[in-house]
């Protein structure tokens, strides 16, 4: 779907149909669709370069599915930044591909209905038990956005918190539990090397 930007008229390409929310790449404006048109909400801060050689545009491979990275945001905790891609499979579904602490984990929404403990009663170490897989709590967190920029599936802006509690499971299984919200978000996938994406279109950094 491409509509004009209400702010400066350039043409904002929406890939996903499940995206809610861009950044247009001319005028910074945040915009929000609904049905067939898009309106501004205020200007998105512009995010500083980064070392990180994933862009909007960089194309990959999970498994036997390709996907594009659309969108980006970037988040903010006590311990440093990282950095949350936005991608697009040809399949028509979406994921989320993190760069942290020189990982890269890729995950995904879990739709289905399934129990999530309580913020409260997790903490760092202890294990849970999700869809059959014994995890293991390896961080709670409190996150901050940085902002973002692309195609993204919701709204976000500079300085939106959010409280992430991230495990690991077998077989480099890993899963988030996003507690922004009253009704927590599951994301699971599981931590690839950053050379099995097979990753195309990347970001040319000086001196590599």
């Amino acid at each position: 779907m491409i509509l004009p930007c209400p702010a400066c008229g350039a043409e904002v390409k929406f890939k996903s149909r499940t995206s809610l929310f861009q950044v247009c790449s001319f005028c910074t404006s945040m915009l929000v669709r609904t049905d067939v048109n898009i309106e501004s909400i205020g200007k998105m801060a512009s995010l500083a370069p980064d070392m990180s050689m994933i862009q909007i545009g960089t194309r990959g491979k999970f498994g036997k599915d390709f996907f594009e990275v659309i969108g980006k945001q970037r988040m903010h905790w006590e311990h440093g930044v990282w950095n949350e891609w936005y991608v697009y499979f040809e399949d028509g579904k979406n994921g989320w591909l993190a760069e942290a602490q020189g990982f890269t984990m890729i995950s995904f929404l879990l739709n289905e209905v399934v129990k999530i403990p309580s913020l409260n009663s997790l903490s760092a170490g202890k294990e849970v038990m999700i869809k059959n897989d014994l995890f293991v709590v390896e961080d709670i967190k409190t996150a901050t956005s940085l902002g973002g920029i692309g195609e993204l599936p919701a709204e976000t802006f500079k300085g939106k918190a959010s409280t992430f509690v991230d495990l690991v499971g077998p077989n480099n299984k890993f899963a988030s539990i996003d507690f922004t919200d009253s009704n927590p978000s599951l994301y699971m996938g599981s931590y690839v090397d950053f050379e099995a994406f097979h990753f195309e279109n990347l970001k040319e950094l000086d001196g590599w």
